[in-house]
């Protein structure tokens, strides 16, 4: 993130799945268990796409994926070694600091213990999304304070303490100020002189602008209850054709 070279990486999005009840405001990206765009990619097909970037000159894949309520904290794990023995020579830049901390806790491991699982399996990098704003005034009315801006630092930190580098984000132009901005900066920079673990920052404008509020985001529906549950197609086959290509920086 400073000097006088630039670089870039041919990279691949692969969206795992876009099942999820987190329930940000911002996202067109997340769908429920029932509706009839969702849906989990299997093991298979997530190499496939990995297989297909690399015969085309990708060296990376990026990897995210919703918050889905029936994928263990280990699939994670599962994911990055599918790529990794298909794709010995590919890049896994994947998981945000929200889905590792869903990893987390649904194994009953550390942040740090399943960071270092999840680099053992094939984890490279990570992607420094789930940012929106650094300041948790801004996070409670965006995303219900879905991750707190301490256990956002503390991801990432973690990670760069293992080897496992990131990137820094900003989401901005929805419920924030010049004030959040400035404090966010100030967090990153704070972060970057401590581990130097950034490859770089990625600014993102809201593409769906929420005027400001003092009442947090409306609460996710429920999932549907186990007796009415389609299981995910997971590790199977997915039922769902085509996944979409990249996802809102967030």
């Amino acid at each position: 993130m400073s000097g006088d070279d630039v670089t870039y990486v041919v990279t691949r999005n692969i969206n795992f799945t876009n099942v999820c009840y987190t329930g940000c405001r911002f996202c067109a990206f997340a769908q429920r268990r029932t509706d009839a765009d969702a849906y989990t990619l299997s093991l298979d097909q997530v190499a496939d796409r990995a297989r297909q970037a690399w015969d085309v000159g990708a060296v990376e894949v990026c990897m995210q994926g919703g918050i889905h309520p029936d994928l263990p904290g280990t699939a994670y794990f599962d994911i990055a070694r599918a790529v990794k023995e298909r794709v010995p020579g590919m890049h896994v830049h994947a998981f945000s600091p929200m889905e590792v901390v869903n990893g987390a806790s649904r194994t009953g491991l550390s942040i740090r213990e399943w960071l270092t699982a999840a680099k053992e399996a094939g984890l490279d990098s990570i992607p420094g999304t789930a940012a929106e704003i650094l300041d948790d005034e801004v996070r409670w009315i965006l995303t219900k304070g879905k991750l707190p801006t301490a256990t956002w630092i503390e991801v990432i930190t973690t990670a760069h303490e293992l080897g496992l580098r990131s990137s820094s984000t900003m989401m901005y132009g929805h419920v924030d100020q010049p004030r959040h901005w400035l404090g966010h900066l100030r967090t990153l920079a704070g972060i970057q002189q401590e581990t130097g673990g950034f490859t770089e920052f990625v600014t993102s404008p809201s593409s769906t602008p929420t005027p400001p509020s003092t009442s947090p985001a409306s609460p996710a529906p429920a999932p549907p209850s186990a007796t009415t549950a389609r299981s995910p197609p997971w590790p199977g086959s997915s039922s769902t054709p085509t996944s979409p290509t990249s996802r809102p920086v967030g």
